[in-house]
């Protein structure tokens, strides 16, 4: 089972995903490929593997990644075959772009997206909190939040569960998305798109 989280940089998805692997110890995190360079809180061989570009375009040329994406300067991708397993739980994050084409190579992937209506959350947790970007790549990022967020709410459908993400609300997110992966990982749902909630 493959349970993807989408939504923009700075909404929390990191938060979430830590949350998620300390909750669930049998989650385990899908490895992407990646020409940025590894933040300092990312190691090689953990969640990101950094290649050089001409290493990471080899690799797609023969299509063993797939869900390539551009994203500010930088290429990141997954195995395929990674994203067909099927014999643990695995946990990643897809960029809305992707979603799409994730569920159409797994039809069976449980999706959640995030949303937010309060960009200055954005710029303030990326800011503040991460502290990894340069102010013009903030800058980027929170520009671009906007159209992700947009494909998001537009494909509804295909997430099993949209949530919104507040400054008030922020330390229930968590809880919220624990709430609908306890359903799944206990057996009581079976489809991706059998529940649609929405904070």
């Amino acid at each position: 089972m493959i349970i993807s989280l989408s939504g923009p940089s700075g909404i929390g998805k990191g938060f979430v995903k830590e949350g998620l692997l300390k909750l669930y110890p049998q989650i385990q995190e899908l490895v992407w490929f990646t020409t940025r360079p590894l933040r300092s809180n990312e190691q090689q061989g953990g969640n990101r593997i950094h290649v050089s570009l001409l290493e990471f375009n080899q690799m797609a040329e023969f299509g063993k990644l797939v869900l390539v994406q551009d994203l500010f300067g930088h290429r990141y991708g997954l195995r395929k075959e990674d994203l067909l397993s099927s014999l643990d739980i695995k946990l990643t994050e897809v960029h809305p772009d992707n979603m799409l084409e994730a569920l159409r190579i797994n039809p069976k992937i449980f999706a959640i997206g995030f949303v937010t209506f309060d960009l200055s959350l954005l710029q303030k947790r990326l800011s503040i909190l991460r502290k990894t970007e340069s102010p013009v790549e903030i800058k980027q990022r929170v520009a671009t939040a906007v159209s992700e967020m947009e494909i998001i709410l537009q494909r509804k459908l295909l997430f099993a569960s949209v949530i919104e993400v507040t400054e008030v609300g922020e330390s229930l997110v968590l809880d919220k998305v624990h709430t609908v992966l306890n359903h799944i990982l206990n057996g009581k749902e079976d489809s991706h798109v059998s529940k649609n909630t929405s904070g």
